[in-house]
């Protein structure tokens, strides 16, 4: 199957999906919940479109080249794939699409290493952030026993994850050719020799050399993930006091640090039918303001579509670079291959 045809099938079961999310929407309660809200929830979507740009603003500055593809077809690629990965499985299913949007622009293999380091820094950063919000908690937070041990547990993972993640960022060498190349000698395959797998270790190769020894690269991913979780924070803690429940700065943060964790555990179902509306409700349950879970599940709702629609009105249509005026041939992707290599 051809880059083009993956395109236009992800499109049109996108759209598919995103109708099927619209059926499931109570729309009786979701127009309770927008007059509670009134101003807060366009307040509350500004806070989400800064998310975005802050996640495209990673997402630049894990190419070779920054200068490669315009920001603003980044933002427009990455809408387009966040919103078929919202209708379908969260943080897996619109990564791929990232590439396929991108491969008429891009060699797959720089693409494919910027979306998996901004993907990996996203996931670790926010573990560690996680980490750091669960100490800050628990300092502060009258938690039930329950809940205590909750946030404690956050707190244990996040910094054994920061350890080993210390430890690769200070290493030097690679770590999937040697486990690939046991797997070979043990089982008698050529796997590591293969083209998938001089993909694969070209692509790990090119997400080490992008991290190590750049503190600048860095330190954008880390800012840009602590700016994306300080959005949602915000955006929790404005949706909860338009309702006029109990919540602090340090009772958003705690909402938002239990809900990100969620959405981990339940990135496998689609649309995230359910689940949200549950992890709403038991993290605003968690910090004393339980009168306001259903209206912070329905307001997340309402801007998990908006952004779904939004990112498939503006799917990337292919990009035809036009032929120099001097006749020559386009650069082809294997230019890009021998400028990245």
């Amino acid at each position: 199957m051809n880059a083009a045809t993956i395109r236009w099938a992800a499109l049109a079961l996108g759209l598919v999906l995103f109708v099927a999310t619209l059926a499931y929407v109570d729309i009786a309660t979701a127009a309770v919940t927008l007059r509670r809200l009134g101003l807060a929830l366009p307040i509350a979507l500004a806070f989400s479109g800064l998310w975005h740009l802050a996640r495209t603003w990673a997402w630049a500055a894990c190419f070779p080249d920054r200068h490669a593809v315009r920001f603003a077809h980044l933002a427009r690629v990455r809408l387009a794939a966040e919103a078929f990965s919202y209708l379908t499985f969260r943080g897996v299913a619109g990564e791929p699409l990232k590439v396929v949007l991108l491969a008429d622009t891009i060699d797959p293999r720089q693409a494919t290493a910027a979306v998996a380091l901004e993907r990996l820094a996203y996931l670790v950063v926010n573990t560690l952030i996680v980490g750091l919000a669960s100490a800050t908690a628990l300092a502060l937070l009258p938690f039930t026993p329950g809940w205590f041990r909750v946030f404690r547990a956050f707190a244990i993972v996040a910094g054994v994850l920061g350890v080993l993640t210390g430890l690769i960022i200070a290493g030097r060498g690679t770590y999937l050719q040697a486990p690939m190349r046991g797997f070979d000698r043990i089982a008698g395959t050529r796997i590591g020799d293969g083209r998938a797998g001089r993909f694969v270790l070209a692509v790990e190769r090119l997400m080490l050399d992008l991290v190590r020894g750049n503190p600048a690269r860095l330190a954008i991913l880390v800012s840009a993930t602590a700016l994306s979780f300080l959005c949602m924070v915000l955006e929790a803690w404005v949706v909860l006091r338009a309702v006029g429940a109990p919540i602090t700065a340090v009772g958003a943060l705690a909402v938002e640090t239990f809900s990100r964790v969620a959405s981990f555990v339940s990135a496998f179902i689609p649309g995230n039918f359910g689940a949200l509306e549950a992890m709403s409700v038991g993290a605003a349950a968690a910090v004393g303001a339980t009168s306001g879970g259903a209206a912070l599940a329905v307001a997340r709702r309402i801007r998990g579509i908006f952004w779904a629609g939004l990112g498939l009105a503006l799917y990337p249509r292919p990009h035809r670079p036009s032929p120099p005026r001097g006749g020559h041939d386009v650069k082809t992707s294997s230019s890009f291959v021998a400028r990245g290599s």
